[in-house]
C-alpha cells in the first residue's frame, strides 16, 4: 500500500512540475522575453490579416499635416502624441482600428516624415514591422537598416537597428 502511495505521489509531482514548467516557458515567450523577431515572411502574413485596419490608420495619418505621430501600446484609447503633445483622435473608426492593431501585437503605431509604421517586434536597440510610405518613395525611419517591398504598392517590411545604423553611418 505504501509503495502505491509513493508511486502516485511521484506521478502527481511529475505532472505538476511539467505543468509549471510549461506555464513558465509559455509565459516567457508570450511576454516577449524570448519572442522571435518578425521577419519578412511573417510580416506578409500579418499584413494580410491586419490590412484593413492598417489602411484605415495610414489613410487618416496621411491626411494629417503632422510629420511626427506616436502611439505606443500603453497610450490611452483615442489619444495620439503629436510632437510630444497628446491630441484626441476625432474619428471612431480610426480609434477602433488602432485598438485592434494594439491588441494584436502592434506595439507602436507612428508617423515619421513620409512613413507610417506599425512596429510589431522590438527590443532595446531594434524594431521590426510594417511601413507605408505616403509619397511612393522608400521608407524614412530614424534607424532604418532594412526595407523590403510587400505585395502592395507603398507597403514595406522594415527593420530598424540602432547599432547597425550607427556602424554604417559613422
Amino acid at each position: 500500500m505504501e509503495k502505491t502511495v509513493n508511486i502516485v505521489l511521484i506521478v502527481l509531482g511529475s505532472v505538476l512540475i511539467a505543468l509549471l514548467l510549461n506555464f513558465f516557458i509559455t509565459s516567457l515567450y508570450i511576454g516577449g522575453v524570448f519572442s522571435l523577431p518578425l521577419n519578412y515572411k511573417s510580416a506578409e502574413k500579418q499584413f494580410e490579416r491586419k490590412k484593413e485596419d492598417m489602411y484605415i490608420v495610414s489613410s487618416y495619418f496621411s491626411d494629417l499635416n503632422y510629420e511626427n505621430i506616436y502611439i505606443p501600446n500603453s497610450m490611452d484609447i483615442g489619444i495620439m502624441s503629436i510632437d510630444g503633445n497628446n491630441v484626441k483622435i476625432e474619428n471612431d473608426k480610426v480609434i477602433q482600428s488602432i485598438e485592434k492593431l494594439k491588441n494584436n501585437y502592434c506595439s507602436v503605431i507612428g508617423k515619421e516624415n513620409n512613413t507610417i509604421y506599425f512596429q510589431m517586434w522590438s527590443n532595446l536597440d531594434s524594431g521590426h514591422g510594417i511601413a507605408y510610405t505616403i509619397d511612393e518613395s522608400e521608407p524614412k525611419l530614424q534607424f532604418l537598416t532594412k526595407a523590403e517591398k510587400l505585395n502592395e504598392d507603398n507597403w514595406y517590411y522594415y527593420e530598424e537597428d540602432y547599432n547597425k545604423w550607427r556602424l554604417k553611418n559613422n
